[in-house]
């Protein structure tokens, strides 16, 4: 870790490098020790931290439960003490091993990095070690099998229903049944006067993508399950799967285009794709950026906007 005197920096995994900045020194070391913290959770074990700012180098030892330590030749080295510093997207102060903020529920709410960070596969890291590699998830591959068209869910409310047409995206080997989504038409040139009414996201659409299938758009906040119950303003998405439950999380996309998932007390759980899987605490919104994948149990969905 680089950390240099006008709050920029730039932090190395393996050969993988992150630029980062902060309004702070202070901020960028909290930022890049986060960020340590969180890649010995994800391999379950201490990493060698070097840290280089304008005061020298030094050698830590960056612990799973958040705990920092002096690496020296001899003996077990001293604590490290990092205060808290505040969240990027409220300021509220966290500690550097918070996985979310727990004042707005912003995931990683210490992250220094400009750009988003890859989630973490053999692609990100390029020299995983085999305690790594053993907990990646093997990729799904999703056939090439023709569609099955599904009718919408009975219950859909008569207000969602005018306009909108169900989606069909591959049956999968493992049995599950296809997702029927009910998705916006192509917008006309100028939105109309009920379009812009309904419209509570400032001009975000949510985008979904289940399991490898086309992304399909979503009006307003979704209701994720086999067979969810949509409460006011959410669309109902039929997502059918072994580990999916009736209504299993809710997704909604704020004005500002922040995306919050909540689990909705799902029995296999509603888990973020982060460095490492973060399973969600029921009825708890987390905020998280556009491109995060979530794991409705077995069920990978990616989260995106459109304008």
């Amino acid at each position: 870790m680089q950390l240099r005197p006008d709050g920029t920096g730039t932090v190395h995994v393996n050969e993988h490098a992150s630029a980062c900045a902060a309004a702070s020194t202070a901020r960028l070391r909290a930022g890049a020790l986060a960020r340590a913290v969180a890649v010995a959770r994800t391999v379950g074990r201490p990493v060698r931290v070097v840290l280089a700012d304008a005061t020298g180098a030094s050698l830590l030892a960056a612990h799973p439960d958040g705990t920092l330590r002096t690496l020296p030749a001899e003996g077990a080295g001293a604590p490290v003490d990092v205060p808290p510093a505040p969240c990027r997207r409220c300021g509220a102060d966290q500690p550097v091993a918070a996985l979310a903020c727990g004042a707005c529920g912003t995931l990683e709410p210490l992250r220094v990095e400009t750009d988003p960070v890859a989630l973490l596969d053999a692609a990100t890291l390029s020299r995983p070690d085999e305690g790594l590699l053993a907990s990646l998830p093997a990729p799904r591959p999703v056939p090439a099998l023709p569609t099955v068209p599904d009718a919408l869910p009975d219950g859909l409310p008569h207000g969602l229903r005018d306009g909108l047409s169900p989606v069909s995206v591959p049956v999968l080997p493992d049995g599950r049944s296809p997702v029927s989504v009910p998705v916006l038409p192509p917008e006309p040139a100028a939105g109309g006067a009920a379009r812009d009414a309904a419209d509570t996201s400032g001009g975000h659409v949510l985008v979904l993508t289940v399991d490898g299938g086309a992304p399909v758009r979503v009006p307003g906040g979704a209701s994720l399950g086999r067979d969810p119950v949509a409460p006011t303003g959410r669309t109902p998405v039929r997502v059918v799967g072994a580990t999916v439950s009736k209504t299993h999380a809710l997704v909604d996309v704020e004005p500002d285009g922040t995306i919050l998932v909540t689990d909705f007390s799902s029995t296999n759980g509603t888990h973020v794709l982060l460095d490492a899987p973060v399973r969600l605490v029921p009825h708890t919104p987390v905020a998280v950026p556009a491109g995060t994948v979530v794991l409705l149990g077995e069920v990978r969905c990616t989260l995106g906007l459109s304008a």
